[in-house]
């Protein structure tokens, strides 16, 4: 596109509190949408996310996080309202830009499926693309190998578990190279197992793939991993911080229906039977605290 990135100073938490620039990966401004004209999803949304973040959107039913991952995508366009991603503002003349840079992994991994197996349905998105088809093998080969899938390269997607599924969902998105990852509901539809591997996998592409991640869930337990929590209510922004600031309003989360973590929650038993003196959202804390008494 011939622009440079956006990029502003910030503080960071040092005791010298010194600053840095860092890059705007994803800012949208006074966003607003509606499905029928007459209720708002989103009203006057606004928030920064930067390069190589771990994100978590979270909020109640209806409150409007999956339709800021449509929007995001660009399945959807806000009545009003200005996106920028890496500081291109997207229209219609840019949303190619958009697509481009941002990837989607949705609630079901069924409704990725295009190939009749895991090696075809990730050389689809290249395909698209018009990759060289000699170039596919490598690239193919080598999502497998970061998402853990080698294995499962010539199986039916009929053959596979939930969570090899939605492991292949990944790898078909993160073929196509974008900057920012999206988990709309990712472990949604996993059991235990499935959604710790997924977890795994999410802060493997932020850390070693350098991806800027944006995961949209009800899982209070993820949430934990992230960098930054963007909380909604009725379409509106609430609270953005770190999981560390946002789950410190207990009373604030009661009254939009959030669960707590469950550290959080043992945590606070645990200080009300004075066997610890902090709460807590860290397990690795609580149990040091718990080994110290």
């Amino acid at each position: 596109m011939g622009r440079s990135k956006k990029t502003e100073i910030v503080k960071t938490e040092s005791s010298k509190n010194v600053s840095k620039s860092k890059t705007i990966a994803v800012e949208l401004r006074n966003i607003n949408f509606s499905y029928d004209d007459c209720t708002k999803t989103l009203n006057d949304v606004s928030f920064k996310i930067y390069e190589n973040e771990y994100v978590c959107v979270i909020g109640h039913n209806g409150s409007g996080k999956s339709t800021i991952s449509k929007i995001l995508v660009g399945l959807l366009q806000p009545i009003s309202g200005d996106i920028e991603i890496f500081g291109v503002p997207i229209t219609y003349e840019t949303v190619k830009y958009l697509r481009n840079n941002v990837g989607i992994i949705f609630q079901n991994p069924d409704s990725q499926f295009i190939g009749l197996t895991t090696e075809d349905d990730i050389a689809f998105g290249l395909e698209n693309k018009k990759i060289d088809p000699n170039a596919m093998k490598e690239i193919i080969d080598n999502v497998a190998s970061i998402i853990e899938i080698q294995d499962l390269l010539k199986k039916d997607s009929l053959a596979l578990s939930g969570g090899q599924k939605q492991r292949v969902a990944i790898a078909s998105v993160l073929a196509t190279n974008p900057k920012i990852m999206i988990f709309d509901e990712s472990t949604s539809m996993l059991d235990p197992r499935g959604k710790k591997e997924l977890k795994d996998m999410i802060l493997k592409l932020r850390n070693e793939a350098k991806k800027t991640i944006i995961s949209i869930t009800h899982d209070m337990d993820e949430v934990l991993n992230a960098d930054k929590v963007i909380i909604l209510e009725k379409g509106q922004v609430k609270l953005i911080g770190k999981p560390s600031e946002v789950f410190v309003d207990e009373k604030k989360l009661q009254n939009m229906a959030l669960d707590f973590p469950f550290a959080l929650k043992l945590s606070k038993m645990l200080k009300e039977t004075n066997t610890i003196k902090n709460l807590t959202i860290d397990i690795d804390n609580l149990v040091e605290q718990i080994c110290k008494k």
